[in-house]
C-alpha cells in the first residue's frame, strides 16, 4: 500500500491535459505571425480559384494547428506561397490570418 500511494501521485502529476487542435500554441502563433509578416504585400492576385488553391494546399479537413504547421512549412525563402507557377501568396495569407 505505501508503494501505491506514491505511484497514484506521481502518475497524476505526469498526466496533462490533451491540446486542443482548435486553438493555436504560442509558439506555432509566432511561426504564422512570422510568416504572415515576411510574406510580400504586394502579391499579385493567384491565377487560381481561391477554392482550387485551398484544395490543392490540402486544407480542408485538417485542424488549424495542422493547417498552420502545413502552410508555415511550404512557405518559401522569399515569403510567397507557390502551386507550379502561380503565386497563391495572398490566399494562404488569408488562411493564416483566419486562424
Amino acid at each position: 500500500m505505501k508503494i501505491v500511494i506514491p505511484a497514484i501521485f506521481a502518475l497524476t502529476l505526469s498526466v496533462q491535459p490533451l491540446a486542443d487542435s482548435d486553438f493555436l500554441e504560442p509558439s506555432i502563433q509566432n511561426e504564422v505571425d512570422h510568416a504572415i509578416s515576411i510574406a510580400p504585400v504586394d502579391s499579385p492576385e493567384p491565377n487560381l480559384p481561391e477554392q482550387l488553391a485551398k484544395d490543392t494546399f490540402g486544407t480542408n479537413t485538417l485542424d488549424k494547428t495542422s493547417i498552420a504547421i502545413k502552410l508555415v512549412s511550404t512557405q518559401s525563402k522569399d515569403g510567397r506561397w507557390m502551386i507550379g507557377t502561380n503565386d497563391v501568396t495572398r490566399i494562404a495569407v488569408k488562411i493564416l490570418e483566419s486562424l
